[in-house]
């Protein structure tokens, strides 16, 4: 081949169906690897094409389009719990699409002997770990047609893997990071930008497999710190997250906050860290405000000693409570987080942690499900420990020895009551104003007219037929990831069939998306309508966000939902709509 080859990097965006919250997706994995790939030798035989401008928005149609004609010989994805599946279903057409090319996974997904990836079609070599110290190996193994022999990297090999054997190098973190100026290294649209300070973590959880990608630790010195903040906020950043896996882990931390406290005049950017809390002194939640900290996440985890053991996470929880205080005192917002699913834990043990975070009241708190995440300690062991869990993405634990199902969905019921609804529950699903409807092009929340619309059909004969053809039209040509089709009609029970064959046809076409199926009745029509949907939308293949938001003894839906779409002016019966919304309710995160 002659002229260098072609790579596009590629990470699929968490689609969330809060329309209230901005999306964000660095890349800052894609980055690293390209600026390892610009610091060899290996970088004259490259060319990295712009991935496409529609990653964040588009669906799977448009997006594998658009790399299609970019042409890449290789794709490099980075994986995460929620784009896994649909990351591999896009590489494995794109490499249909595109005969010779190669693709290439990392990220946090990626592990030995992982449920999706051993035997992913569309993953030809995948990297355990950082993949910055042995990406330009990898690059020029694919340019000759060979492969690596590193440990963290295993290339395909019929319906297996191939791992190596060598050790990859562990190089220092300010020889990774992108330069400053690099386009990665700036805020987004909303002014929130990613800083990382210090990689590895001194903590061994066995929930985590963080400590398995780096056990070396590794820190930038303090003026490089507030060099590239100083760099941030002249480019318009308001808040910087910190993305260290423990913040007040780096070794001169309080220099850090020093530096941090100089380079934000004013407190003018707001920063998020996570810590520990039982490390922390009075003197170091002052520091940590004085630089412009503004909320720090705290994982408790459990109030159980025991517990606390088996999780390779013993805390002094007088100290964690102290150092709660502290942040409280100074004016920092902490997130508390605990955990429920977890070996040897019983009712008593959620109990006291919603007891115990009663004493912070202006904390953001959380009690959330164990993750039994690929290639984790827990994971491994969770027959041994009595752990059920999914076996596909996000692995949430559905019951243990002690928690059955029915108690943990008690328990997460009584959690509900307490601290509020998990991960942003629609709001309302009957009326006249639907706070929760994705917003069409030009930021207003859509009406019928807007996207896909299904209506105007007189007969029922027609309707078998007319709303399917419609839709698959209008679902083909569009291009978001989240999108609202409207059903609109005098007599819509009638064409009942037509709406469900209607809704497999749209996500037969994109499966992992977000739908939004809303109906615009003129009038009231029988609640057995919405019967048929619900039964619809269970018969569809699974997605990785239902199985997140589900009570353990039941399914729920967020990825593909349904409304009803009041006409303004026109009186409803109160007891239908109470009756609507209730059965919509039910069945719909």
């Amino acid at each position: 081949m002659h002229g260098p080859r072609r790579l596009l990097f590629l990470q699929l965006p968490r689609l969330d169906p809060d329309v209230t919250m901005p999306g964000e997706n660095a890349m800052l994995a894609a980055a690293g690897l390209q600026t390892a790939l610009e610091r060899s030798r290996e970088a004259p035989r490259w060319r990295v094409a712009p991935t496409p401008a529609a990653q964040d928005a588009a669906g799977n149609a448009a997006l594998l389009e658009a790399i299609a004609r970019a042409a890449p010989n290789v794709v490099a994805a980075t994986l995460y719990l929620w784009n896994v599946e649909r990351t591999l279903r896009l590489l494995a057409a794109l490499k249909r699409r595109l005969p010779g090319l190669r693709t290439v996974v990392g990220g946090p997904e990626v592990c030995r002997d992982h449920p999706l990836l051993e035997h992913a079609a569309g993953a030809d070599v995948a990297v355990i770990g950082e993949g910055e110290p042995v990406f330009p190996s990898l690059l020029a193994a694919l340019r000759r047609g060979r492969e690596t022999d590193w440990q963290t990297v295993g290339w395909r090999r019929g319906r297996g893997r191939a791992w190596g054997r060598r050790p990859p190098p562990c190089r220092p973190l300010a020889e990774l990071l992108p330069a400053v100026d690099h386009p990665v290294c700036r805020p987004d649209r909303h002014g929130m930008a990613s800083l990382e300070t210090s990689r590895g973590c001194p903590l061994r959880c066995a929930f985590c497999c963080y400590n398995l990608r780096r056990r070396a630790w590794s820190g930038l010195a303090p003026a490089e710190v507030g060099r590239r903040i100083r760099a941030l906020r002249r480019r318009g950043a308001r808040e910087i997250r910190l993305v260290d896996p423990t913040f007040n882990a780096h070794p001169r931390f309080r220099a850090v906050l020093g530096a941090m406290r100089r380079a934000n005049p004013g407190r003018r950017i707001r920063f998020f860290v996570e810590i520990r809390a039982d490390t922390l002194t009075d003197a170091d939640a002052a520091a940590l405000a004085a630089a412009g900290v503004a909320e720090a996440e705290v994982g408790v985890q459990s109030t159980d000693p025991g517990v606390l053991r088996r999780l390779r996470r013993p805390a002094d929880l007088g100290r964690v409570r102290r150092g709660l205080e502290a942040l409280e005192r100074h004016g920092i917002r902490p997130t508390i987080d605990f955990l429920y699913g977890l070996p040897g834990q019983g009712p008593e043990d959620v109990a006291a942690a919603l007891r115990w975070l009663a004493a912070f009241p202006k904390a953001h708190a959380q009690i959330l499900p164990l993750l039994l995440l690929p290639g984790t300690e827990l994971r491994d062991r969770r027959r041994a420990l009595g752990l059920r869990a999914q076996r596909l993405p996000p692995y949430r634990v559905v019951a243990t020895r002690l928690l059955g199902r029915r108690r943990m969905a008690a328990l997460e019921r009584r959690a509900e009551r307490q601290l509020g609804g998990f991960d942003a529950p629609t709001r309302r699903f009957v009326g006249t104003r639907l706070p929760d409807l994705f917003q069409a092009p030009g930021g207003r929340r859509q009406a019928p007219g807007d996207g896909c619309q299904v209506s105007g059909v007189e007969s029922p004969d027609s309707a078998l037929r007319t709303p399917h053809s419609a839709l698959r039209t209008l679902a083909a040509a569009a291009a978001a990831n989240r999108r609202t089709v409207f059903f609109a009609g005098d007599d819509l029970y009638a064409q009942r069939r037509a709406i469900v064959a209607a809704m497999r046809a749209a996500v037969a076409a994109e499966p992992d998306i977000l739908w939004q199926f809303v109906l615009a009745p003129s009038r009231e029509e029988p609640l057995d309508l919405l019967d048929a949907m619900i039964a619809a939308v269970r018969r569809l293949p699974p997605h990785w966000l239902d199985r997140l938001v589900s009570p353990a003894d039941r399914r729920r839906f967020a990825s593909r939902r349904v409304f009803v779409r009041l006409p303004a002016g026109r009186r409803f019966d109160p007891e239908w709509r109470a009756e609507a919304e209730q059965l919509l309710s039910y069945a719909f995160h």
